[in-house]
């Protein structure tokens, strides 16, 4: 698979990967409805399938939910931490300030 570009210079690697993707799945939905198997079979198929989606999606977003959570509290103390480093700069500078103006006086 070439790894092409758009007119912007950027890849199009994960249009084409998501493109794909989306084919395998729709072209897998097909083959389960148009087997020859009963109906009744494969609405038990696509029951069970559509359960560990489910599942596998609901374990998919309680972690990244449990990874925001633990990554607000690693920002909120960042944010903090850089505030007061932004004050005690601006502190410092003023100091700087006024102990130039006073030099330069004296």
């Amino acid at each position: 698979m070439s790894d092409t570009s758009d007119i912007r210079g950027t890849s199009n690697t994960g249009t084409n990967l998501m493109g794909f993707a989306l084919g395998a799945l729709v072209g897998a939905g097909l083959a389960l409805l148009l087997a020859p198997a009963s109906g009744e079979k494969t609405r038990g198929q696509i029951a069970s399938a559509a359960r560990r989606w489910t599942k596998n999606a609901r374990n998919t977003l309680d972690h990244a939910r449990e990874t925001v959570t633990d990554l607000g509290v690693d920002a909120r103390s960042a944010v903090e931490a850089g505030r007061k480093a932004f004050k005690q700069s601006h502190q410092n500078s003023d100091e700087s300030r006024l102990a130039s103006r006073t030099a330069l006086k004296g």
